[in-house]
């Protein structure tokens, strides 16, 4: 039913100069992995902001959970975990701003915290600026889940991780939505990585929907997801 759904779009259309976004029409239901993919400039970036309520539409609307993320932000960003590579984060050591960050949200969970850093072998004395990228892209991934949102919007989160990163991400996605009643989108140009974990897939090419659905029936049996989008023109 639509109230279940926690993203809903409509009519959607954003203008950036000469580049137009445009989506008639899209949801995502709880319990999903969706990867939203397509070659760089096709508006992938910009339909994460608009979800995360960081950016404002041109026509149309969007819905997360309910409320619009941009006139509502306070409803929709104390369930909702945002993350992209270049997300500015405060100066200061880990365990500070963590701890900054826990009172903004109810929902915190600092073993889940203490968890993750563990897991993505970050030292919580380590100074953010002092960061290598690969470590202050973990470093976002952790705030972003820290208190267990119910939909975690993730863009490009491998960026600078080698591949025991990529694999750690992996497995904490999965955990996430092993809960019914969250979900993930993740755009990323790890096309393996996407194929692997998405349930479901919205394609994106020059600012249009080439393909959405159910990544088993778009991609078939006997070609990857790079050579399916070839196929469809969106490379």
């Amino acid at each position: 039913m639509a109230d279940e759904l926690l993203v809903q779009i409509a009519g959607l259309a954003v203008h950036r100069g000469r580049f137009t976004l445009s989506v008639p029409e899209w949801t995502v239901a709880p319990g999903q992995v969706v990867g939203v993919v397509g070659p760089n400039g096709a508006g992938k970036s910009t339909l994460l902001e608009l979800i995360a309520g960081l950016r404002a539409t041109d026509g149309g609307g969007v819905r997360v959970f309910g409320h619009d993320p941009w006139g509502d932000p306070a409803a929709v960003r104390t369930a909702l975990g945002f993350m992209s590579d270049d997300l500015p984060v405060f100066a200061m050591r880990i365990d500070r701003l963590l701890q900054t960050l826990s009172g903004y949200y109810a929902t915190w969970d600092a073993t889940l915290v203490e968890s993750l850093l563990e897991r993505f072998e970050l030292n919580p004395l380590d100074k953010v600026w002092e960061l290598s990228r690969g470590q202050g892209t973990r470093l976002r991934l952790i705030t972003a889940m820290a208190f267990r949102p119910q939909l975690l919007v993730l863009d490009e989160p491998a960026a600078g991780l080698d591949l025991a990163g990529r694999r750690t991400l992996i497995e904490s996605v999965l955990d996430i939505v092993r809960n019914p009643q969250r979900s993930v989108i993740v755009s990323s140009h790890v096309l393996a990585d996407i194929e692997r974990i998405s349930d479901e897939l919205l394609v994106l090419h020059k600012g249009r929907v080439v393909r959405t659905g159910r990544t088993d029936m778009l991609v078939g049996d006997g070609r990857t997801l790079e050579e399916a989008l070839d196929a469809w023109g969106a490379v």
